[in-house]
């Protein structure tokens, strides 16, 4: 048994065989370390191109309102930029601690 074993180590084409195995995984250019790593990067990109999308939609919606609704769009230029009619005063308080 232990002579199998001493001829099978001793065989040029097993060593060879090891070498290039060894060569493919680890130091190609094209070895499964840098297929891993590609593999999450493509994982991470279309994680972020469904947020981008869902942003999008949210964003399409937000303007599809301000077009269409007038009282949304007096309501965010109140709010968010401070807008008044002409014939009002405007106090803004803010809360420092």
């Amino acid at each position: 048994m232990e002579k199998k074993y001493r001829r099978f180590i001793n065989n040029k084409y097993f060593w060879i065989s090891f070498l290039f195995l060894i060569w493919m995984f680890f130091f190609d250019s094209n070895s499964l370390i840098l297929h891993y790593k590609f593999n999450n990067s493509i994982q991470e990109m279309i994680l972020d191109r469904d947020s981008l999308k869902n942003k999008i939609s949210l964003e399409e919606n937000y303007l599809k309102k301000l077009t269409t609704d007038p009282f949304y769009l007096e309501k965010l230029a109140r709010e968010k930029f401070y807008m008044k009619k002409e014939d009002e005063d405007l106090f803004v308080i803010s809360n420092k601690k």
